[in-house]
């Protein structure tokens, strides 16, 4: 019997699994992966916050045109076939609460436009197509017509010129008009031929509400008053119950409004966001023929308080405004390489001296505004 020898052990076969060389090549490949994914998302959101912003910008520059379009197309409504001579009067209002102060003064137009860059529009609300009327005398908040007092209506809120003093005029609320009744004699009720613009209470032909008038009051409630010598003859124009002077300006890079004839420049409402700049010209029929040529057009750089001449107002026939929006996205490279321009691109807006504004995106919005009632009342 052969000895026993006992049997070899199989050898281990060599373990399976990476070295670290390679280890650190899938590593790098991996970062490099996720490098190229982070730019590209990068990039895609770059995008994406422009095209939002951009898109906010387009919306907010539409909309703050509209507005302002729309209120400039309704302006000088209820008093824009008055003689020019009147135009620019400075009109005398008062309104009892709501408004400090409660006196207050403004000119006479259709459109002001203040330091190129902030515009007021005046406006009535009246459904009739009134042009005015005249008085033959006045006396203690009573006008007696020179035909009649149709056209004004209990609630309306009118304009009163003097032949006397051109220069100055009155903002009034009637207390009585068209279709308003007085004791006659007798006793006897019968319809009132005169305008009246008295302090005490009203029944408002709008709302056949008993008011209190917010309008008469103030040292100058009694100017268009006659005298022994002089019957105080002059104009009166319904702006109906509702006017409004619209005061419109760009503040903190937004589009600003606030109604004048009731409030004051703190009661002031955003309308639109990244509206960076606002501008506007005036354009005049400087020759009558019914156009308005490039050199027509100006804003006669008129300060707050100061008016242009009423004989320029005569020939206004439309308003020239542009605005300018700023996308809300900075942009690391600069993106915009020259001040954006208006006026059919002959005027430039001042965009400072700093480095920062190329940086952004801009778009203007501009717009050529008719102001037909003007133009309509021109023919009268």
């Amino acid at each position: 019997m052969k000895g026993f020898a006992p049997r070899r052990p199989r050898p281990i076969g060599r373990m399976q699994g990476f070295t670290i060389i390679e280890i650190m090549i899938g590593l790098a490949i991996g970062l490099l992966t996720l490098l190229a994914i982070y730019k590209l998302f990068a990039t895609s959101e770059g995008r994406r916050r422009t095209t939002a912003a951009v898109s906010q910008a387009q919306t907010a520059g539409t909309l703050a045109l509209f507005a302002i379009e729309r209120d400039i197309r309704s302006a000088g409504l209820g008093f824009a076939g008055m003689d020019p001579a009147y135009l620019g009067c400075v009109v005398q209002a008062y309104r009892r609460t709501g408004r400090d102060p409660a006196q207050y003064t403004f000119p006479l137009l259709p459109v002001q436009i203040v330091n190129g860059n902030e515009l007021r529009v005046l406006t009535g609300s009246s459904a009739n197509m009134f042009i005015g009327a005249r008085y033959s005398a006045s006396a203690s908040g009573v006008f007696t017509m020179e035909r009649s007092n149709a056209g004004f209506q209990a609630g309306d809120v009118a304009v009163g010129t003097s032949d006397t003093n051109p220069g100055n005029c009155l903002l009034m609320e009637v207390t009585a008009g068209a279709g308003s009744s007085m004791t006659g004699p007798g006793g006897v009720a019968e319809d009132d031929p005169m305008v009246r613009h008295m302090s005490s209470g009203y029944t408002s032909f709008y709302t056949s509400a008993s008011v209190t008038p917010e309008r008469n009051g103030g040292s100058f409630v009694d100017m268009l008053d006659g005298s022994a010598t002089s019957l105080g003859e002059g104009w009166l124009f319904s702006l109906g119950n509702r006017p409004t002077r619209n005061v419109w300006r760009v503040q903190n890079n937004q589009l600003m409004r606030y109604d004048f004839l009731d409030e004051t420049d703190s009661k002031s409402v955003a309308v639109a966001e990244d509206v960076l700049q606002m501008v506007a010209e005036y354009g005049l029929d400087a020759d009558g023929d019914g156009k308005v040529k490039d050199e027509e057009w100006t804003s006669f750089n008129v300060a707050s308080g100061t008016t242009p001449a009423a004989s320029n107002m005569a020939r206004l026939m439309a308003v020239r405004v542009a605005i300018l929006v700023r996308s809300s996205q900075y942009e690391r490279d600069a993106v915009t390489t020259a001040a954006p321009k208006w006026a059919n691109g002959s005027k430039s807006f001042e965009m400072g001296t700093g480095d920062e504004w190329p940086h952004y995106r801009y778009r203007v919005y501009e717009s050529v505004i008719p102001l037909r009632n003007t133009i309509w009342g021109q023919q009268q």
